[in-house]
């Protein structure tokens, strides 16, 4: 249950070592968030597919759920990642009604894609494929089903969400974002339990898909 946690601050670790080798290569600030966004999503991926092999046959069908069709699933994730964007826009709304000067927080992390191609491309294969592969798998995969087996599921939900918005760097600056994140981990531990892997992932692919175009429409 602990080993996805794990791999996330391996994740993280390897995210502080590339940035500061980056830097003091004297590399662009949009080319360090480029490679080091795309080496820790790669490196989230790639652990946990290293985590699933160590399971059973058997337990890595029960994680990529076999019981609906992939079509089936694919159009559930993306009605319920249309829902996600929605729901998480009103939540920021919201927030800045209450708090006014989360505006100008907003524009300080606003992340943009770069100027070169090779960084817009980097950033959306991390934020649209390594994003949603590695963190359905670790978050929901594996972490929600370890927690299940320990906890009534919607304890387990509530816990998954919070250390999925924990994962996300800018849910520590911006509270309405780490609401909306942890509401998000709830609402894909839900659909990975009602749908399976891909369907989580489809609607986590959705919400970095309009982001990254939202990201691009204002750069």
């Amino acid at each position: 249950m602990l080993s996805p946690v794990g791999a996330v601050l391996v994740a993280f670790a390897v995210l502080i070592v590339v940035a500061g080798f980056l830097d003091a290569a004297g590399v662009s600030e949009d080319g360090l968030a480029a490679v080091a966004t795309f080496a820790t999503g790669g490196l989230l991926l790639l652990l946990g597919l290293l985590l699933m092999l160590r399971l059973t046959p058997g337990e890595r069908r029960t994680v990529i759920g076999t019981k609906h069709s992939r079509r089936g699933a694919v159009l559930m994730g993306l009605n319920v990642g249309v829902g996600l964007i929605l729901g998480g826009v009103a939540i920021v709304a919201l927030g800045t009604l209450v708090d006014p000067g989360l505006e100008d927080r907003l524009e300080d992390v606003q992340r943009e894609l770069g100027t070169s191609w090779w960084q817009v491309a980097m950033l959306v294969v991390s934020l649209v494929v390594f994003a949603p592969l590695g963190e359905e798998l670790l978050f929901r995969g594996l972490l929600l089903r370890g927690l299940v087996r320990r906890m009534r599921f919607w304890f387990a939900a509530v816990l998954s969400g919070v250390l999925f918005a924990a994962a996300h760097a800018d849910a520590y600056v911006i509270w309405p974002r780490a609401i909306a994140l942890t509401a998000t981990g709830v609402a894909l531990a839900w659909l990975y339990r009602w749908r399976g892997y891909w369907a989580a992932v489809t609607a986590h692919a959705t919400v970095n898909a309009v982001a990254a175009i939202a990201l691009a429409a204002s750069s």
